[in-house]
């Protein structure tokens, strides 16, 4: 007689059915909540991100309306520097 002929297959089956109904009931009760709320968080995190670039974005080129001749002298002064540098 095997040792898995003593098992009671339609109880092996409720269990697990009643396991995968208490799984369900988490996810839409604790995990997809949780999912929403991370989601939105990292939305309105994107569009601060977003928000502060272009602000840095139209500041810079602000600047660099205002002072044409001194950007174009500290762009060549990082080009001549890494230069230098990844020639080594």
């Amino acid at each position: 007689m095997s040792r898995y002929s003593s098992i009671d297959m339609s109880s092996v089956e409720d269990r697990i059915a009643d396991l995968r109904r208490k799984v369900e009931s988490l996810m839409s009760e604790q995990v997809a909540p949780a999912m929403s709320r991370a989601s939105g968080r990292a939305q309105g995190l994107a569009h601060q991100a977003s928000d502060l670039t272009r602000r840095e974005a139209d500041q810079a080129m602000s600047l660099i309306r205002e002072r044409p001749v001194a950007t174009i002298a500290v762009a060549v002064g990082v080009g001549f520097l890494l230069a230098k540098l990844l020639r080594r």
